[in-house]
C-alpha cells in the first residue's frame, strides 16, 4: 500500500453519506438498544455505553452531531467503535443508521469539503470523495473526539 492510499469505511445519517479511516474502525457491531447502558447526566448525543470483551465504551448519536430532526433507529442501525491511531484511551462507539462499504481510494481524490447546509457540531473534515455518483464527506476522526470530549 502506498503512503497516498487511503482505506475509508463508509455509512449513511439519512440522506448524507460519510466515511472514517478503515485503519481506526476495531468492531462494526448491529445496534441493539438493551444492550446499552444509559449514564446520566452526560450530553444529549451520548446515548450510552456498552461492554464490549469487558471494555466499556461510550457510544455517541451521530444524528444528534450531525444535528439532525428525525431520530428513529432502523434495522440498519450499527454501532461502529473506532480506535484513534495517537489516542488508545479514547475508545468511542458511534451510532450511525447504516455502514455501507469499505473504500479503496487515493488520499489525492478527496477534495476540499463540499457540504450543503450544516454540518452539525464537527468542525473539520479531511475531505469529500466523489464515489459512485454520490459525495462522501471524510470525517476527521481527531476533530470528532474532541467534539465529544467537550
Amino acid at each position: 500500500m502506498e503512503v497516498n492510499d487511503i482505506t475509508l469505511l463508509s455509512f449513511q445519517i439519512q440522506e448524507d453519506n460519510f466515511a472514517v479511516d478503515a485503519m481506526q474502525v476495531i468492531h462494526i457491531l448491529e445496534f441493539a438498544a438493551n444492550k446499552l447502558t444509559e449514564v446520566p447526566n452526560t450530553p444529549e448525543y451520548m446515548i450510552g455505553v456498552i461492554n464490549l470483551h469487558g471494555n466499556i465504551i461510550p457510544v455517541v448519536d451521530m444524528r444528534i452531531i450531525m444535528e439532525k430532526e428525525e431520530l428513529s433507529t432502523g434495522t440498519d442501525a450499527s454501532i461502529i467503535v473506532l480506535e484513534p491511531l495517537d489516542q488508545q484511551d479514547a475508545t468511542i462507539g458511534f451510532l450511525v443508521d447504516m455502514v455501507k462499504e469499505v473504500i479503496q481510494t487515493k488520499r489525492d481524490q478527496l477534495s476540499e469539503t463540499v457540504l450543503e447546509g450544516k454540518k452539525g457540531m464537527i468542525d473539520s473534515y479531511e475531505g469529500t470523495l466523489v464515489y459512485n455518483k454520490e459525495f462522501i464527506h471524510v470525517i476527521d476522526i481527531k476533530n470528532l473526539i474532541e467534539v465529544i470530549e467537550k
